[in-house]
């Protein structure tokens, strides 16, 4: 067995891209403030780094960063005392272990979105997130870019294309998360 050893710097690194946006959106599926999740994820990472470091396989280390989310984002709203007052206010519940698994499938799915995004070519990709994930309109990608309107349709309609393929095994979970 191959033993895990985050405690080289460059593992590390590799971890932390790879896993710092899907557990930005788990914790913010708790505490419901970007900035809080970041905070959260990023003292997770230093704690993790900090940690012994070693992992059995990938699946026990996936499993220790998002326990470790969870209890810091459960924490933060006890600190706080925004989980009883937001609840009244908002008439949600606490998380119970079904809403913990359904926001775990939905990170899951985002985390390989994000994949699929980073696997297009450098300009594709590029405008690809500041059309849909900046939602910036296509006149100001063209004065940021210093690129012609068609250059900016082409390359959408290329990394749609390319996302629609790749992630068309996503579509009945998708469906059932989000309708």
């Amino acid at each position: 067995m191959d033993i895990l050893n985050v405690k080289q710097p460059e593992i590390f690194e590799s971890v932390f891209h790879k896993y710092y946006a899907s557990l930005c959106y788990f914790a913010n599926k708790f505490v419901r403030d970007d900035e809080a999740a970041r905070d959260i994820v990023q003292e997770v990472f230093l704690r993790f780094w900090e940690s012994k470091g070693k992992f059995e396989n990938q699946s026990a280390l996936k499993s220790f960063l998002y326990s470790c989310v969870q209890n810091a984002a459960l924490n933060y709203l006890e600190k706080l005392q925004v989980r009883a007052k937001a609840n009244r206010r908002l008439g949600l519940k606490t998380p119970d272990e079904e809403d913990v698994f359904n926001f775990q499938v939905e990170t899951d799915v985002f985390e390989e979105i994000f994949a699929a995004i980073d696997e297009l070519p450098a300009e594709c990709q590029r405008i690809f997130k500041m059309s849909y994930i900046e939602m910036l309109d296509i006149k100001t990608i063209c004065e940021r870019l210093d690129v012609a309107e068609s250059t900016v349709k082409t390359q959408r309609q290329r990394a749609k294309k390319y996302l629609r393929e790749r992630l068309q095994h996503l579509y009945p979970v998708v469906t059932l998360m989000f309708f």
